[in-house]
C-alpha cells in the first residue's frame, strides 16, 4: 500500500481547546487510576466503623457420654466477641474518613495534571502547524527565488555567487519546512495519545484562545488563592490527619479487650444450659509494637509529604507568575512591533523582487530576518499560551477564570 493510500484513510478531527481538554480527562489513565483508589479507601472506610476487632466466633460440640444405664449426648455451643472498650474503633473511622477525602482530593488532582498536560500539548501542535505552514510558505519562496536567481544567471545579471546563495537559501528553507512538518506529525500523534483517538484519526488544533492580559498586586495574592484552592494540599493534610488519628487508634490497642460470649447446649439430652461468659483479652505478650511503630513511621511521612507539598506548590505557583509576567510583556511587544514589521517585510521583498527594487542578496538578507522573526513569535506566543495554562494549574482555576479570580489590567 503506497503512502498517498494511508494518507488518504486518515481523518482528520479539528477539535477545540476545551474539546480537546475534556476528552483528555474522560479517558486519562491517570485519572482513572485516581478515582479508583477512592473504592479501596471507601472500603476501608466501611470496615472501620465497628467496635469489634474481630468477626464473632461461633462454636458447636457433642460429646458422646457413656454408662450404666446408657449411651447419651452432651451438645453445647458458643458465640463470643470481642468489643474495644477504648474507643480504637473512632479513631480508625475518623482516620479513615480522612483518608478517603485525601484519596478523593488526589483524584481531583490528577484531573488538574491531566487537564494541564492536554492543553500544553494542544497548543505544542497548533503552533507546530503554523511553523509549519509558514516554513513551508517561505521554502516555496525560496525555490521560486533559486528559479529566479537562475534566470538571470543565465541571462548574465548575477554572477553564480549570487545564484548559489539563492540555491544554498531554497535548500535550506524546504529542510527547514520538512523538519517542521515531522515536528506537526509527532505534536500531532502526542495529542492523539492524551485523547485516546483511533490510529487512523490525526487531530488537528484550532486556534488559541485570546490570553487575557492578567494582573495582581502581589504574589501573595496567588500564594493565598493556590494555598485554599489546590487539591494536592487537601490531600496531604488529610493523609497527616488520618494518620494522627490511626495512630492514636493503635496506641489505644494497648488496653485490654473486653470479650462477651453466649453459651447453650443440652446436657444428657435433658437438662437445657444457658448462660454468658465475659472476659478480657489483655496485650500482655502481643502489645501492638509493631502496629504503633508502623502507624508513627507513617503519621512522620505525611507530615513530610504536607511539608514538601507546600513548598512545592509556593516554588510552583511563584514560577508560573513570573514567567506569566515576563512571556506576556514578550508576546505583546512582538505583536506591537516585531511581528508587524517582520509581516510587512515579507509582503515588500516579494513585491520589491517582482518590481526589481531591490537586489537578489537583499532580498535574502530581508526574508530571513522577515521569516526569523515570525518564528520566534510563535516561540514567544507558546511560551505566554503555556504559562497562562501553568498558572491556571498552579491556582487549580480554569484559564478562563483567571481574570475574575486574580484581576485584570487597568
Amino acid at each position: 500500500m503506497s503512502v498517498a493510500v494511508l494518507a488518504a484513510a486518515q481523518d482528520t478531527v479539528v477539535l477545540s481547546l476545551e474539546a480537546a481538554t475534556a476528552r483528555a480527562l474522560a479517558v486519562s489513565p491517570a485519572v482513572m487510576a485516581a478515582d479508583g483508589a477512592v473504592r479501596a479507601a471507601r472500603g476501608l472506610r466501611a470496615e472501620a466503623w465497628w467496635p469489634f476487632p474481630d468477626n464473632p466466633a461461633l462454636e458447636y460440640g457433642r460429646v458422646r457420654r457413656t454408662s450404666v444405664g446408657g449411651t447419651t449426648y452432651d451438645r453445647e455451643w458458643a458465640i463470643t466477641q470481642d468489643i474495644e472498650l477504648a474507643g480504637q474503633w473512632a479513631w480508625r473511622g475518623s482516620g479513615a474518613t480522612a483518608l478517603v477525602r485525601s484519596v478523593e482530593a488526589r483524584a481531583t488532582d490528577a484531573r488538574r495534571s491531566a487537564a494541564l498536560e492536554a492543553r500544553r500539548s494542544y497548543v505544542a501542535l497548533a503552533i507546530a502547524q503554523l511553523r509549519a505552514a509558514l516554513t513551508d510558505s517561505a521554502a516555496a519562496f525560496g525555490e521560486t527565488l533559486a528559479e529566479f536567481a537562475r534566470r538571470q544567471f543565465d541571462a548574465g545579471e548575477i554572477n553564480r555567487l549570487e545564484w548559489n546563495a539563492a540555491v544554498l537559501e531554497g535548500a535550506r528553507a524546504r529542510s527547514a519546512a520538512e523538519r517542521d512538518r515531522a515536528d506537526a506529525e509527532a505534536a500531532a500523534a502526542n495529542l492523539a495519545r492524551l485523547l485516546g483517538l483511533p490510529r487512523d484519526t490525526v487531530p488537528r488544533a484550532g486556534a488559541i484562545p485570546p490570553i487575557p492580559p492578567l494582573a495582581w498586586d502581589s504574589d501573595s495574592v496567588l500564594l493565598t488563592i493556590a494555598r485554599a484552592r489546590r487539591p494536592d494540599l487537601r490531600a496531604a493534610a488529610e493523609q497527616r490527619r488520618g494518620a494522627d488519628r490511626f495512630l492514636t487508634a493503635a496506641r489505644l490497642s494497648l488496653l485490654p479487650t473486653l470479650t462477651i460470649s453466649a453459651l447453650g447446649g443440652r446436657e444428657e439430652g435433658t437438662d437445657r444450659l444457658l448462660g454468658i461468659a465475659v472476659g478480657l483479652r489483655v496485650p500482655l505478650f502481643h502489645r501492638q509494637q509493631a502496629a504503633v511503630g508502623a502507624a508513627a513511621a507513617d503519621r512522620e511521612a505525611a507530615r513530610a509529604e504536607q511539608l514538601a507539598v507546600a513548598r512545592s506548590v509556593q516554588a510552583e505557583v511563584l514560577a508560573a507568575g513570573a514567567r506569566f509576567r515576563r512571556a506576556r510583556a514578550a508576546e505583546r511587544r512582538f505583536a506591537r512591533d516585531v511581528l508587524r514589521a517582520a509581516t510587512e517585510n515579507v509582503t515588500l521583498t516579494e513585491r520589491a523582487l517582482a518590481e526589481g527594487e531591490v537586489s537578489l542578496a537583499e532580498v535574502l538578507i530581508l526574508r530571513s530576518t522577515a521569516v526569523t522573526a515570525q518564528l520566534e513569535y510563535l516561540d514567544v506566543l507558546r511560551a505566554v499560551a503555556d504559562a497562562w495554562f501553568e498558572l491556571a494549574a498552579a491556582l487549580a482555576a480554569e484559564p478562563a477564570d483567571l481574570p475574575t479570580l486574580v484581576g485584570m489590567e487597568n
